[in-house]
């Protein structure tokens, strides 16, 4: 007995490059995913990254946690920010009725397009939100620095 094959029509350019495209998009998600969730953690802050005049600034919004509970450093083109929130434990409560607000370990690494002058670089913690500030320099390679966090003063504006 003999198979008989149907003649395969011609593809429609439209759906090969449709099919490419989002081929292509899917790839990039995946990746995006990979990155993002490289530093593992139990959450992620939100991050803000801008450049004005030659000063790179990231603004992490990590509210409730005290200069002591971050760490920020700068190593081969990232800029690495971890921390971590403990589960509030008040006196007497035997348990929570509902938590929403995370809690535990984080870390977000941001890709630093260009290098930085991490001596020069600055964080600064003040009504839950880190602004680190790195000023833009010609290439430097290989090198790690951690960045103080500082707190800003209550009453001083």
């Amino acid at each position: 007995m003999s198979v008989m094959r149907k003649p395969s029509r011609p593809g429609h350019p439209d759906l090969a490059l449709l099919h490419q495209e989002l081929s292509q998009l899917i790839g990039r998600l995946v990746e995006f995913d990979r990155v993002d969730r490289a530093g593992l953690g139990d959450w992620l802050p939100s991050v803000d990254v801008f450049e004005c005049r030659g000063t790179l600034t990231v603004v992490v919004e990590v509210p409730g946690l005290s200069p002591e509970s971050l760490r920020v450093a700068c190593s081969n083109g990232q800029l690495v920010v971890s921390g971590e929130r403990r589960e509030p434990r008040a006196p007497g409560v035997a348990g929570f009725l509902c938590m929403e607000r995370p809690h535990g370990r984080f870390s977000r690494a941001i890709l630093l397009d260009s290098p930085v002058d991490v001596p020069q670089a600055a964080a600064h913690l003040a009504a839950g939100v880190l602004t680190i500030t790195l000023p833009r320099l010609k290439d430097r390679r290989g090198r790690e620095a951690v960045i103080a966090v500082t707190r800003e003063e209550e009453g001083r504006q």
